[in-house]
């Protein structure tokens, strides 16, 4: 669920909205607890969806059904583990996460043992003018009026408020500053540690021995002139793929894409699904790809009693014609197009290859290395995964990517400048005082109650550009795939990007210091240097305590209610209802979502950013933000391990994107103390804290720079070790964090062939997964039994029909399946890739290589 922006408070709150938004908050915490827990093991295929799937083998965390007994077994289970069984990517989020809560549990100590003792202190002897707007804090205990409390303010107001001295505040910014980096700096060691065994563990994998090679020179875009390019290196080439100009292949591609889809639909809205035609055997509906002969001997069409088969008219003014066979003709047509393009078909060579080396270390040193001495052509990277690629985006030339940066970036930001004004207009539409003047009769209805008012006051709002900043991730995605990124990874990071700066420019610098963009450019311009006082300002005003409070929402509140997977739950029921039904359309209803990091990412950052920067300012909010981490760590390491798959990996890139944006936050959180010293007078404590601001950003920076070659690469001497067999840091971690070879098989898996199966769950009355979904990698290459039988012909949807008949034959074949499965688990998942490889010949014709997942163009 994405994150709201705040909105300003340009109104005084009436009655206990703080205590109402609490206890409103914690109310939906744990009613979506108990009734995930509740839920949890009686509907597995929404909130166990990962447990589902084919060649799963659950590890202790997995092995608990009792009603709160998944919660100590999924903070047990360590991120080491996490990484052999998830994977990469899951275990640097949480341990983002695991950082973010330490870090902010240890500042909450001392908040609550030093800082708010001497607000409380300093405070109580203020006199409070009469114009304060104070009173929409909870009224938590009696005020009395005395000297030691002063009228309007209530003992939350006394230790929040940052009049007490201001030496406290300049230390408790330099303690702050140096915890964060220190956990920073902790955290990224951790990840250096946890990516290069990661990446050790798949040094024979095809993965981890391809490099991706873009701007290539026109003499170099051949297979045979590659190869011999680094041969001559002395680094040995194994296979090289240059990809081709698909475009009309792709065309055709989708036109039978389309004529299947067609045809099941066709086939399901006359059988049913599932089918109660005892007489009707899907096995025997199968469109053969090798010889048209093998048709003849197929038995008459299908009749299903008392129904008619569908018709259909072609053309408007042609006759009508049996609708099952014409669909089943078309898309026989467009399939023989398909194969002959493959055949005849020339594609042009593109500038990006893949090369496949016998080695890693070979790998490591031809994406490490300056490969010509101009600096626009041969770069070198390590290739993404398989399925991580984009196809489509592959073959775009320089000049098409620079065009689409530009473009995209021109609408993102358009978007930043006008998605202002939506915003504002549904804010102030389902305002307090436009209800009042539209609808009086609703008003009085509300003034009523103090809590009916307090939620409508604060919270509908809130509740509205949540459901409208939706929307947001979505359009930014849509155009960071526009962009023309070569994978999936890097349009989230790219997302992630985006839409963090996004939420940091609307939350910090729209809504806390002015209410439109203008303004805001006018405010730079006119006084540059007054924006730490402008920016300190805006900390003094009753928007600080809103984003107290809305950070307290998050954490008592949306963070539980996403255990419930409304995301997931709503679409599903929607899709269930209006648009699924053919069985490949239930075996992509039931595949396990995939966690998009491009939009995780920036709300935990925006949290981290606004809990830092008012630290010391609203000392109360660490605890909320330590309590929102701890809390998004439960929930995050659950779905990760239960729900969540994901067919790549990125190899954690996301956190050297984070770090940076994390050092953002801590600097703009200086500037606002140097803005708030200023303001107060004190120039010598104001000046004290520049050097650290600049010994921040300097020692960021020099972390970042000796961290990043090493998130990017993977030591040589290392990669050597483990291809020597000595003993090295991969078997200590095996040693440190068992994990049984059947646990880790999902992960594994991914780096031995592009195998549909990861898809399959049990199967059920409406399909069987022997069409797989084709939603998640190129979209419409049937390959789905190309590697198994190559004889086998093209099986349509029929064959995923229920019938008494088919009941028969699959109980007299299941134990001849149970042990071939049973074969394919103990073999080596590398093993069966390489050995496909081995065997392939040159061919001129697109074909695809089941043992790397890589489409293969001559």
């Amino acid at each position: 669920m994405p994150l709201t922006v705040f909105i300003p408070v340009k109104d005084k709150f009436e009655g206990p909205w703080f205590t109402t938004q609490l206890l409103l908050s914690s109310s939906i915490g744990l009613v979506s607890f108990l009734v995930f827990s509740y839920f949890r093991s009686r509907w597995p295929l929404v909130f166990a969806s990962r447990t589902k799937l084919k060649g799963f083998s659950p590890h202790e965390a997995h092995a608990q059904s009792a009603f709160f007994g998944w919660i100590l077994p999924t903070l047990r289970t360590s991120e080491f583990t996490i990484l052999q069984i998830v994977g990469l990517d899951a275990a640097v989020l949480l341990s983002f996460y695991k950082t973010s809560f330490y870090l902010f549990s240890v500042c909450s100590i001392f908040a609550t043992t030093i800082l708010m003792p001497i607000n409380w202190k300093n405070n109580a002897g203020l006199v409070s003018s009469p114009e304060d707007d104070d009173n929409d804090w909870p009224q938590w205990v009696t005020p009395t009026y005395d000297d030691s409390l002063p009228p309007g303010r209530d003992w939350l107001d006394l230790i929040s408020d940052a009049n007490s001295y201001l030496t406290v505040h300049f230390l408790f910014t330099y303690l702050f500053t140096i915890l964060a980096l220190y956990f920073l700096y902790k955290n990224y060691r951790r990840y250096i540690r946890a990516r290069q065994l990661f990446s050790l563990e798949l040094v024979h994998s095809i993965p981890g021995r391809t490099v991706m090679l873009t701007s290539l020179p026109v003499h170099l875009c051949s297979e045979r002139a590659l190869a011999e390019y680094f041969e001559n290196m002395g680094l040995s080439v194994e296979s090289v793929s240059v990809c081709r100009e698909v475009a009309t292949l792709k065309a055709l591609l989708d036109q039978r894409t389309k004529a299947l889809l067609e045809l099941e639909s066709g086939w399901t809205n006359y059988v049913g699904n599932p089918s109660a035609v005892e007489s009707y055997d899907p096995s025997e509906n199968v469109i053969s790809q090798v010889d048209p002969s093998v048709l003849e001997g197929q038995p008459a069409r299908l009749v299903v009693p008392h129904r008619k088969r569908p018709t259909i008219r072609p053309g408007w003014f042609t006759p009508r014609v049996d609708a099952l066979e014409y669909l089943e003709a078309k898309f026989k047509e467009a399939d023989a197009k398909v194969r002959k393009w493959r055949r005849v078909g020339k594609f042009k060579a593109t500038h990006v290859a893949f090369v496949t080396f016998e080695k890693m270390s070979s790998a490591q040193i031809a994406a490490q290395t300056a490969h010509s001495p101009d600096p626009l052509q041969i770069k070198t990277r390590q290739a993404p995964e398989p399925r991580d690629i984009v196809w489509d985006n592959i073959g775009h030339s320089r000049g098409s990517l620079f065009a689409r940066e530009l473009l995209v970036l021109g609408a993102v930001g358009l978007l930043f400048f006008f998605w202002i004004i939506p915003i504002t207009a549904l804010a102030s539409l389902l305002s307090y005082k436009e209800i009042k003047k539209v609808m009086p009769w609703l008003g009085q209805l509300i003034d009523s109650n103090d809590k009916i008012r307090a939620i409508v006051q604060n919270s509908l709002p809130s509740v509205a550009v949540i459901t409208l900043n939706a929307l947001l991730p979505f359009i930014l995605e849509g155009l960071t795939y526009a962009q023309g990124y070569k994978a999936r990874s890097m349009i989230e990071y790219s997302l992630l990007r985006k839409y963090f700066l996004f939420l940091l420019v609307n939350v910090v610098f729209i809504f806390l210091l002015a209410s439109t963009y203008l303004q805001l450019v006018r405010d730079l311009a006119n006084s540059p240097a007054k924006i730490p006082e402008k920016l300190a300002e805006a900390l003094q005003k009753g928007q600080a305590k809103q984003v107290v409070s809305s950070t307290a929402d998050f954490c008592l509140g949306i963070m539980p209610l996403q255990l419930l997977n409304l995301g997931v739950i709503i679409p599903r029921m929607v899709l269930q209802i209006f648009a699924t039904r053919t069985p490949r359309d239930f075996a992509e209803l039931n595949a396990p979502p995939m966690i998009n990091y491009g939009v995780v990412y920036p709300q935990a950052i925006l949290i981290f950013v606004i809990t830092i920067l008012y630290s010391v300012v609203q000392p109360l909010i660490v605890v909320f933000g330590a309590i929102y981490f701890g809390v998004g760590y439960l929930v995050y390491k659950y779905k990760l391990l239960f729900v969540f798959f994901k067919p790549y990996e990125s190899q954690g890139q996301a956190w050297p994107i984070t770090f940076v944006r994390l050092v953002w936050g801590i600097v703009i959180f200086q500037v606002f103390m140097i803005g708030i010293l200023t303001l107060r007078q004190s120039y010598i404590m104001s000046s004290l804290l520049v050097p650290l601001l600049a010994g921040t950003v300097a020692w960021s920076w020099y972390i970042h720079s000796a961290m990043r070659p090493l998130s990017h690469a993977v030591s040589l001497s290392s990669v050597c070790e483990v291809e020597r067999g000595e003993e090295t840091a991969v078997t200590r971690l095996r040693e440190e964090h068992p994990v049984s070879r059947s646990q880790s098989n999902l992960s594994r898996r991914r780096y031995a062939q592009n195998d549909d199966t990861f898809y399959v769950a049990p199967e059920d009355e409406r399909t069987d997964y022997s069409q797989p979904p084709m939603a998640n990698w190129y979209y419409g290459v049937l390959n789905s039994r190309a590697a198994a039988d190559s004889t086998q012909g093209i099986v349509l949807s029929l064959r995923n029909r229920y019938s008494t008949l088919r009941n028969k034959i699959r109980s007299s074949r299941r134990p001849e399946e149970r042990g071939h499965a049973s074969d394919n688990s103990t073999t080596n998942p590398w093993a069966g890739a390489r050995v496909s490889r081995t065997q392939s010949t040159l061919s001129h014709r697109l074909s695809f290589d089941p043992g790397s997942g890589v489409i293969m163009l001559p």
